[in-house]
């Protein structure tokens, strides 16, 4: 079946709950797919709420004819690190978001549990070197004092992208190898805008289609995306024939080209507080120079920007932060908020939910 999301491979519902179904159909491809597989392996199970397992345990039970068994009979291997990001409960507190983990689910019992002791990506020596150990057991705030720089985002911009107009540095592996990270996406699209505006070079605007679903009387709002040439951008979706060609920087298919299409994203309004269904067409793109902590989760990179405007809020984050650089020598970390009182140095908050080890 191929490396996939486990929401495009099961047609797991973006809306979750407690009797949730995937949308498998009998007489689909995917079915023959699924009952020709003898092994699934899921990674970074700890990321996915419980609500998704148990719905590919009802489709797979209903697919396999066989109730007795879960997934119907199908080998599941689940990997992951406890200490890494949780599932994401909107306005949750820590005990729904605790409620909603993968080992809240009646399947957790019945998986044979295996510990991996190495780290095989990060060399042991780097490992002594790096807090990351002390990271993920308490609560406690934490002076990391990675390669300090000044305060301001501009700084932090001119330590990761100071070469970004020399073409003799600025290659495809200069930006696949560096990337600045934060905690959310209204801080992402500050830093990718800052450094866009440091390209040279001609820009091109897109703009999007944006309606109300299902409303006869359709009202268009523009929305103007920045694009420069050459920009570090990654997608939003899984591609498909048509329209922009891109070149993929990272990963098994690392120089590959691909062509791709604006397609239509279908915002829920109940979950974006919207009165109503925004349908919005547009390329599924956006700058990559900076992403969320969540969303680099199982990245790697050479050259490592941590940008704190405010403390990470969730369990995990900073230990998953930390750990996407190989050495902390290519850390450089910038926490915008007052210092502790009496206290030398700088230092943030980690928050570590003790349940999830018990």
């Amino acid at each position: 079946m191929g490396g996939r999301t486990a929401h495009s491979t099961f047609k797991i519902p973006l809306k979750l709950n407690d009797t949730s179904r995937c949308s498998i159909f009998k007489q689909s491809h995917l079915k023959g797919l699924i009952q020709k597989a003898s092994l699934v392996i899921w990674d970074e199970a700890p990321m996915t709420h419980r609500h998704a397992f148990d719905a590919v345990d009802r489709s797979l039970r209903d697919l396999m004819d066989n109730d007795d068994e879960p997934f119907g009979g199908k080998v599941f291997v689940l990997s992951g690190d406890f200490r890494q990001i949780i599932p994401v409960v909107v306005r949750g507190t820590p005990a729904q978001t605790i409620d909603d983990w993968l080992k809240s689910s009646t399947l957790w019992p019945k998986f044979q549990q295996l510990h991996l002791r190495e780290n095989m990506r990060i060399p042991k020596d780097m490992l002594i070197e790096n807090p990351v150990e002390e990271l993920s057991d308490d609560g406690e705030d934490e002076d990391i004092r990675p390669g300090a720089i000044p305060r301001g985002l501009t700084r932090m911009v001119d330590e990761m992208y100071a070469d970004i107009n020399n073409p003799e540095i600025a290659n495809d592996e200069y930006f696949a190898n560096r990337t600045i990270l934060t905690t959310t996406n209204a801080v992402v699209q500050r830093i990718n805008e800052a450094v866009a505006q440091r390209l040279e070079g001609v820009s091109q605007e897109y703009l999007s289609t944006d309606s109300v679903e299902e409303d006869e009387e359709v009202n268009f709002f523009e929305q103007e995306v920045l694009h420069t040439v050459n920009e570090r951008v990654y997608a939003l979706s899984n591609s498909s024939p048509h329209v922009i060609h891109a070149t993929i920087m990272t990963g098994e298919r690392q120089g590959q080209h691909v062509l791709i299409p604006r397609i239509v994203f279908i915002s829920d309004g109940e979950a974006r507080e919207f009165p109503f269904r925004l349908r919005r067409k547009q390329f599924p793109v956006q700058p990559a120079f900076a992403m969320t902590i969540n969303k680099a989760q199982g990245q790697t990179v050479q050259n490592l920007g941590l940008y704190l405007s405010t403390p990470c809020f969730s369990h995990g984050q900073l230990y998953v932060a930390l750990l996407r650089v190989t050495s902390r020598s290519k850390l450089k970390a910038l926490i915008e908020y007052p210092q502790l009182e009496e206290e030398d140095g700088v230092y943030t908050d980690k928050i570590v939910y003790r349940q999830f080890f018990e």
